[in-house]
């Protein structure tokens, strides 16, 4: 199940998965909708993943850094890191 997903600095496979599965909603969403309609999606599901106690780093700014980054490329365009 955990075999093919990208690294985002969480602290356990499942955490980079579950991020993974993020970053690739949020990349959709991004071609689709523009980059900051993305980047706010993309950080309200970490917040809300952040509230399961395994996954409480999702909120850290290292693994924010690294999907607003996944996000942007994306889209091909930046946006604010603080929305």
């Amino acid at each position: 199940m955990f075999d093919t997903f990208r690294s985002f600095g969480m602290f356990t496979p499942q955490g980079n998965y579950m991020v993974d599965r993020i970053a690739k909603a949020a990349e959709k969403l991004a071609t689709a909708d523009g980059v900051e309609n993305a980047w706010r999606f993309a950080e309200r599901e970490l917040y809300k993943l952040a509230t399961a106690d395994e996954f409480g780093e999702a909120t850290d700014t290292d693994v924010r850094d690294q999907l607003h980054d996944v996000v942007c490329t994306a889209a091909g365009e930046r946006c604010a890191f603080y929305l």
